[in-house]
This record gives structure tokens, sequence and C-alpha cells, in this order.
């Protein structure tokens, strides 16, 4: 018998906004950069990748209509 997932998935817009997607862009630009001064070249160009995705995000951000 197999487990269901009891955890709801949500939107994952829901609650963002273009300020917290900056700040996720910062995050991963510093958890590169931890991560190449440890010789981790793998992981480093990971964290840049999402760093990319959330830049990306933020650009295309509009704000939702509040009627």
């Amino acid at each position: 018998m197999e487990k269901q997932n009891t955890r709801q998935r949500t939107d994952r817009n829901t609650g963002t906004s273009r300020k917290g997607l900056m700040e996720k862009y910062r995050q991963h630009l510093a958890f590169a950069a931890l991560k190449i001064s440890a010789g981790d070249r793998v992981g480093a160009e990971n964290d840049y990748q999402h760093a990319e995705h959330f830049y990306r995000s933020a650009a295309e951000y509009t704000e939702p209509d509040r009627n």
C-alpha cells in the first residue's frame, strides 16, 4: 500500500515578490562563492544556475492585480 502525500502542493508564486526573488538570487550567489572557495566547482555551478533562474524570474515578475 502506497503512502499518500498529505502535503498539498501550492503555487510556486504564492507569496512571492520581486524583492524575495532577488534575495534568493543573492543567496545562491553567496552559496556559489562558498563552494568555489571549498573547491566544489560542480556545486558552485548548480548554485549559479539557481541564481540565474531567480534573477530571470525577478526580471519577468509582474505585480499581481489586487482587486
